[in-house]
């Protein structure tokens, strides 16, 4: 081989390792991701498991301390419903004396929003934060001077944020660990309603287990080549039925239109898009039945990390459309609605279209759409995927 042939190859190796590097690297951080999302989509079902999340992302980040807090609306109330890496006892020390003084948080929290990350860094100074009480009377006690918050609710009622927090003599958050809070912050907004949802309906039950059984709306968990591992006996029904919806193979499948409602399916499990966009928020499909008639909206909520091929991989809802009567009374009793947006709100559950909905109560669709963001508050729902699950679960019960 002539020095020349050797010189180009050498040249070709140097040129070929960055991106080799850079694949590479992109792996990392996807086995990252998927770390961190097993643990918290598990802790959607087993809410045990939060601890294990907060551990997680702790080390992912260089993080020493985890915690869920938990705040309310406007008066300073606030309390730590998990505490990783410190002293439990520190948490209703929190709770008692230094919620209201929490810096970070009374600067934040209005511009929070769900699936959404803060750095502390872009929040308050550290020159800020050391003249501050929550500071010196908290804080330094655990060595914290820095942290990121991930929120999972924001709403009139109040935030709902997972956060960590590390020493201020360490450098600041390093755009690696940005990067992925910034992935991860959505799903811990989709887990959060997940859990939320099952955890209303098992306080009236005496396990989970059977509030997944009794829940009043449809629910089939998917593995990951979208057959159905276990489903409730609405969703039993529905399917047994087929009018709307049936199992094909295992598989639910649309009767009318069944790749739209398959491609929804394919996205939430392999964690992406048709066109490679990732899935950060639940996929929602209208249904027809054989008439052509719209009889139900599917909202598909990914449930496992991208690319996993064995155990629950998502989690289908199938909300029958058309409210009951009593829909409207009920909305304003349980969330406060006013007429004008209980009106709207029956609508839009027959129609699934708020385009639609506006058009049958005679209204703009920039009128409709001020009314919703109203609904968002009062139900603490956000999205109109989740406002309608909503609708379509208090109509079953109605009914």
């Amino acid at each position: 081989m002539s020095t020349a042939t050797v010189d180009r190859t050498h040249k070709t190796q140097r040129h070929s390792q960055p991106g080799l590097d850079n694949r590479g690297k992109a792996l990392d951080r996807g086995r990252q991701l998927a770390a961190v999302l097993e643990p918290l989509y598990a802790a959607a079902l087993q809410p045990e498991r939060m601890a294990e999340f907060s551990a997680v992302l702790c080390a992912a980040t260089g993080s020493v301390t985890g915690a869920v807090m938990v705040h309310d609306g406007g008066h300073g109330r606030g309390r730590l419903e998990l505490l990783y890496g410190a002293d439990p006892a520190e948490a209703a020390v929190y709770e008692t004396e230094y919620a209201a003084d929490n810096l970070w948080m009374l600067r934040a929290q209005h511009r929070m929003v769900a699936g959404g990350f803060m750095d502390s860094d872009t929040v308050a100074t550290r020159a800020e934060l050391k003249r501050t009480r929550y500071y010196n009377e908290y804080l330094r006690r655990g060595d914290v001077e820095q942290s990121l918050a991930l929120c999972a609710k924001a709403d009139a009622e109040g935030v709902v944020v997972a956060t960590v927090c590390r020493s201020g003599r360490l450098p600041p958050y390093t755009e690696q660990h940005l990067a992925l809070v910034r992935q991860v912050a959505p799903h811990w907004a989709n887990a959060y309603a997940i859990q939320r949802r099952l955890s209303r309906l098992e306080r009236q039950v005496e396990t989970l287990e059977t509030a997944v059984e009794l829940a009043p709306l449809a629910m089939a968990m998917l593995d990951g080549t979208l057959r159905v591992s276990r489903m409730n006996p609405v969703a039993e029904q529905l399917f047994r039925q087929g009018h709307a919806v049936r199992l094909n193979q295992g598989r639910p499948e649309a009767v009318v239109d069944a790749p739209l409602l398959r491609q929804v399916l394919q996205e939430a499990v392999l964690g992406q898009h048709v066109d490679g966009r990732q899935v950060r928020h639940a996929g929602k499909a209208v249904v027809k039945d054989a008439s052509g008639r719209s009889a139900l909206v599917a909202s598909v909520h990914p449930l496992a990390a991208p690319g996993r091929a064995d155990g629950q991989a998502a989690v289908l809802f199938l909300q029958p459309l058309g409210a009951g009567r009593a829909l409207a009374i009920d909305l304003r009793q349980l969330f406060g609605l006013t007429v004008a947006e209980a009106t709207l709100a029956c609508a839009l559950h027959r129609h699934a279209d708020l385009a639609l909905a506006a058009q049958e109560c005679g209204i703009a669709l920039s009128t409709a759409q001020t009314r919703i963001k109203l609904m968002y508050d009062k139900t603490g729902e956000r999205g109109l995927p989740a406002l309608m699950r909503l609708l379509a679960a208090v109509a079953r019960v109605g009914e």
